[in-house]
């Protein structure tokens, strides 16, 4: 992921976030004391690589950030570090998001959506990474809905209430990060069939 973003922007954060949730932090390569201020002033309140994550409203999409927006007071302050993001990458998986900011003023926009493919797929290996750290149990479980098995026998089978099915099903969710089981489901098969996940 980070040499991907090395060789394609002198400059990124990026940030992945459940529904609903706010950046706190990001992953990046701009300098601390700009990192520190971005979420200390609340920037992203007002920078345009969050406004365009919220207008996508789940859902994925990439543009270039255009020069009237970065004739701003933000920007000019963005520019002293090296943090004048003109590319941004929104990508949606299950619930998940991943937000980056990009510095490359050389783009034109099909390089762009080239580059947002990549972004994607970079956003879909890190909730595949977050699929490694589930439990034994966790994975388990995982193989009994993959076989197709519906919650009254997976119940059955664990001796447990079909509520503390569903409980399950929210911890795994909550550990990939993800807000629908479908998603988590479907994360671990390619995981699975990629024969990184090893079979019990």
């Amino acid at each position: 992921m980070t040499t991907f973003l090395q060789e394609n922007f002198s400059g990124f954060g990026y940030v992945v976030l459940g529904l609903g949730e706010m950046p706190t932090s990001a992953v990046t390569n701009f300098e601390v004391d700009w990192h520190q201020k971005y979420f200390a002033e609340q920037y992203h309140r007002v920078d345009p690589v969050f406004k365009f994550f919220a207008d996508c409203r789940g859902r994925s999409g990439t543009r270039l950030v255009s020069e009237a927006e970065m004739e701003t007071p933000l920007y000019e302050e963005a520019k002293l570090y090296g943090a004048d993001s003109n590319f941004i990458s929104v990508s949606a998986i299950g619930g998940s998001q991943m937000v980056l900011g990009g510095v490359n003023h050389d783009l034109d926009v099909t390089r762009a959506s080239m580059i947002h493919k990549s972004c994607r797929a970079a956003h879909r290996s890190i909730l595949l990474e977050r699929v490694d750290q589930l439990s034994d149990l966790q994975i388990d479980f995982l193989e009994m809905c993959e076989e197709g098995l519906i919650d009254k026998q997976i119940a059955c089978e664990l001796g447990v209430s079909i509520s503390a099915v569903a409980q399950r099903k929210k911890a795994i969710c909550n550990k990939i990060g993800v807000s629908n089981f479908r998603a988590a489901l479907s994360l671990y098969s390619v995981r699975k069939w990629s024969g990184i996940v090893p079979l019990v």
